[in-house]
């Protein structure tokens, strides 16, 4: 009689293996998804922070002409000549691409490839638009 209450008592206190795998399962779906947004928010973060960017090196070339004249300055220009931040940021975009200024008459761009890192394609980003 003493055996059964505790091969009873025993049972009861633990988890089964099924019970084990399926929450690991459902714990690996939640993480599955998790992941998926995460990225999906990394990369609209990065296209926002490399259209700031954009923007701010453009400002910073606009300043530049209206200081020096014609001609189209380099990133290492605007920096060395103190029209922007000597930081790591602006450096390159958010996907470790150089920038590329763009001069054509009194038209001035800055464009960055995108998260595809290949010019031409629809994901480039261009500031100003257009």
């Amino acid at each position: 009689m003493v055996k059964k209450i505790v091969r009873k008592r025993a049972r009861g206190r633990g988890f089964s293996l099924l019970e084990i795998i399926v929450a690991i399962a459902i714990i690996a779906m939640i993480s599955a998804a998790v992941t998926v947004a995460i990225v999906a928010q990394k990369q609209k973060a990065d296209i926002s922070l490399t259209r700031t960017n954009a923007q701010t090196i453009l400002t910073g070339v606009q300043t530049w002409m209206l200081e020096h004249g014609d001609g189209c300055p380099t990133l290492q220009t605007l920096m060395s000549d103190g029209q922007l931040a000597r930081g790591k940021s602006l450096k390159s975009d958010a996907w470790q691409q150089p920038w590329r200024i763009e001069c054509k008459e009194h038209e001035v761009g800055v464009v960055s490839n995108g998260p595809d890192k290949t010019a031409g394609t629809e994901d480039d980003i261009v500031v100003p638009e257009g």
